[in-house]
């Protein structure tokens, strides 16, 4: 199976995901729970906005802190997906755990899997746009979106007034107004600085990425 989406050949995953495994060609799947810190990405995509809307969620108790976020862990502990989530708490607080599904292979090789599984299982031959990289979450752009979310709010899925998000800020660093967004800005890239914001070797772009929003037909194919 091959690294990038694009390149799996629909015919062969359908045949391949619809045959009956054989033992040895199960593939072990296992809950998990691991520290964010100890866990690493499979794509540089991810969208700050977003990351930093769950954060402030998370902070203000809207959004659990860590928890179940349904991904596929490889062997050498790369997150196939829920990288907002993982970057997120990991920007409150990077001890916490995040639960997801162990699969016994190395990240390479499940990321050729997924694709598979990905145009076989789901009919998905396109994956999903790439936005900003690993670059954001350093010091400038943080701190710059804070001041945003501080002045205009927050729209979208974890909508905030600008109000909401100084009471978070200042509930984050038991600091008020500029002193709080200083200070949260600081102790988000400090959280941050535990990270190993490192891909796997000869991972595609996002857009070449495995499209898994629903784990158990993934699950299925696996075992």
């Amino acid at each position: 199976f091959p690294m990038n989406l694009s390149s799996v050949d629909q015919d062969f995953a359908t045949r391949a995901v619809a045959s009956e495994p054989s033992e040895e060609d199960t593939i072990p799947v296992t809950g998990a729970s691991e520290p964010v810190q100890k866990l690493k990405p499979s794509q540089t995509s991810m969208n700050i906005d977003k990351a930093m809307a769950q954060a402030i969620a998370m902070i203000q108790g809207d959004m659990e802190l860590g928890g179940n976020i349904n991904a596929f862990i490889s062997a050498d502990d790369h997150i196939m997906d829920g990288h907002h989530r993982w970057v997120a708490t990991a920007m409150v607080d990077p001890s916490k755990p995040v639960g997801g599904y162990k699969v016994d292979f190395p990240a390479d090789k499940l990321i050729a899997i997924l694709n598979a599984i990905t145009v076989g299982k789901y009919g998905e031959t396109t994956g999903k746009a790439a936005t900003g990289g690993f670059d954001q979450f350093k010091p400038g752009p943080v701190k710059a979106t804070l001041e945003k979310y501080a002045t205009e709010g927050i729209p979208g899925d974890f909508p905030r007034t600008p109000e909401n998000v100084m009471q978070a800020l200042e509930k984050f660093t038991d600091k008020k107004g500029d002193e709080a967004l200083e200070a949260a800005s600081e102790k988000m890239v400090d959280n941050l600085s535990s990270l190993k914001f490192e891909t796997p070797p000869g991972s595609p772009s996002r857009e070449d990425m495995p499209v898994i929003d629903d784990p158990k037909p993934a699950i299925q194919a696996l075992t």
